[in-house]
C-alpha cells in the first residue's frame, strides 16, 4: 500500500519503442511517404521513413524524383518538365525510367497539363459522385 504510483514519463522520438505493423510497410503507405512533403510528416511518418531508408538507401533519391514530379503539376514550366523527364530517364530505377519514356511519348499532353490553367477536376468530381450514388443504389 505504501507504493507510490510512478508518474508517466513522456516519450521522445529516441525513446519510442519501435512497434511496426505489417500495414505500415504496404506499397500504398510507402507511396504516400514518398509523395508527402517534409512539413506534412508526422513523427511516426519520419521514423518509418528513416527505418525504410536503413533497408533501402536509394529511397531518398526516389523520393526526390517523386517530389519533383509532384511540384510540376501546380506551377511547372516547359524547362522544369524537360529537366524532370531527363532526370527520370537517367535514374537508376527501371520503373521510373519506363514511366518517363511513356510520358515523353505523350509530352504535348503533359506539357498542356503542367502549364495551362485549365483542369477537368470539376468534371471528374461530378463523374465520381455519380458513380458513388450508382454504387449506393445497387448495394
Amino acid at each position: 500500500m505504501e507504493e507510490a504510483e510512478q508518474p508517466r514519463q513522456e516519450t521522445n522520438s529516441a525513446a519510442v519503442k519501435e512497434v511496426w505493423k505489417k500495414s505500415d510497410f504496404l506499397g500504398g503507405q510507402i507511396v504516400w511517404l514518398l509523395l508527402r512533403q517534409d512539413k506534412q510528416f508526422r513523427e511516426r511518418d519520419r521514423l518509418l521513413f528513416d527505418k525504410l531508408k536503413e533497408k533501402c538507401p536509394h529511397l531518398e533519391a526516389l523520393r526526390q524524383l517523386a517530389q519533383g514530379f509532384r511540384r510540376l503539376m501546380p506551377r511547372g514550366t516547359e524547362a522544369d518538365l524537360d529537366a524532370w523527364l531527363k532526370a527520370a530517364r537517367e535514374s537508376g530505377f527501371q520503373d521510373v525510367r519506363t514511366f518517363a519514356v511513356g510520358l515523353t511519348r505523350e509530352r504535348a499532353a503533359l506539357l498542356a497539363a503542367v502549364t495551362l490553367p485549365w483542369s477537368n477536376g470539376k468534371a471528374e468530381g461530378v463523374v465520381n459522385r455519380i458513380k458513388l450514388v450508382k454504387r449506393q443504389m445497387y448495394g
